[in-house]
């Protein structure tokens, strides 16, 4: 992988400004943040220092600052292209153009560490290698949200994409020395409302990479958007999701 690539592989060449928009319009991403803050509950109003691994356009750092509390905030990114457009969305951050393997941070750095829709995308010989480092910079005490693609059962397409289970994810964490407190899908209604109609998460194309094109109509993110709150209500309650093509692990370094 190349810590300095404008763009992940196999995507369009307009795909970072498609989330930078879809990330300001659709209900979808603000959806995921809220379910991520209620798995977070006091972390995010703790202080403390945070680190978005894979931040693509600094969307969930920019919600941190509003919706939370902490000194400081940095991301890092595989492209470029990403984080410039981060740059533009949260100029406070600190932001580096590097993969999980090499974060350019020492030892104990943060509080907390969160990473979505990142691991999914890392080659399978370097998975392991990718958690330690996540692990490496967090403080004894600290905490690691993953968002990751999941399924019912493990699920690879190549060697960068595979959708995990809950299993599969737990165990990659305890293996690279996290303690889980947590794992649960989400998405429920919506991936539900998806499988009936055949469609799962794939591995990305330029022809197929999910970024909507436009946001839904107001009918459909207001429905959307009642059903990932109802969710994030649950999910602060403690209780876990049975399905979902979402998966959320909150594990502590120990």
């Amino acid at each position: 992988m190349n810590a300095h690539r404008e763009l992940a592989p196999g995507v369009p060449e307009d795909y970072y400004r498609r989330i930078f928009d879809a990330e300001r319009r659709h209900f979808w991403y603000r959806g995921m943040w809220v379910n991520a803050a209620a798995l977070l509950r006091e972390r995010m109003h703790a202080g403390g220092r945070l680190l978005d691994a894979g931040c693509g356009t600094g969307g969930f750092l920019r919600f941190a600052l509003e919706e939370g509390a902490f000194d400081h905030v940095a991301g890092t990114d595989i492209a470029g292209a990403a984080i410039e457009l981060a740059r533009e969305r949260v100029p406070e951050a600190e932001l580096h153009v590097v993969p999980l393997r090499e974060l350019p941070f020492s030892g104990a750095s943060f509080e907390l560490v969160v990473s979505n829709d990142v691991l999914q995308h890392v080659p399978e010989l370097e998975v392991g290698e990718s958690l330690r480092e996540l692990r490496r910079v967090l403080v004894t005490g600290g905490a690691l949200l993953l968002r990751t693609n999941g399924s019912r059962r493990l699920r690879r397409e190549r060697d960068d994409w595979r959708a995990y289970d809950a299993n599969t994810l737990r165990d990659r964490l305890v293996e690279s020395g996290f303690q889980v407190e947590r794992v649960t899908h989400a998405n429920l209604i919506l991936s539900l409302l998806a499988a009936m109609r055949g469609r799962v998460p794939h591995a990305p194309s330029e022809e197929r990479h999910g970024i909507p094109m436009k946001p839904p109509g107001k009918l459909v993110s207001a429905v959307g958007g009642i059903a990932l709150a109802g969710e994030a209500r649950w999910l602060r309650r403690g209780r876990s999701l049975p399905y979902g093509h979402t998966l959320f692990a909150l594990a502590v370094r120990v």
